[in-house]
């Protein structure tokens, strides 16, 4: 998690300037406690927390925010019922 953080604020540093913000933000079902804990972890190590967060999957298929056929496609393959 740390390497793959540093490495998405490392584009921040790229000569071209063509990144100017970034955000890590992992993403995982809401049963995966031990996800969960170690995203608060990480978080409480951070001293700057702007550039890194977590949501569950659940969460992010119901704010709506990708397009339908994609929601529809991440529920049936991960969300089964």
């Amino acid at each position: 998690m740390w390497l793959e953080h540093l490495l998405l604020l490392s584009m921040l540093q790229h000569a071209s300037g063509s990144w100017t913000w970034a955000k890590y933000v992992v993403i995982h079902p809401a049963g995966n406690v031990d996800i969960a804990e170690l995203c608060a972890r990480y978080r409480g190590l951070l001293r700057d927390p702007s550039a890194f967060d977590a949501v569950t999957l659940e969460d992010l298929l119901d704010s709506g925010a990708l397009p339908a056929t994609t929601t529809a496609a991440l529920r049936e393959r991960y969300l089964p019922t």
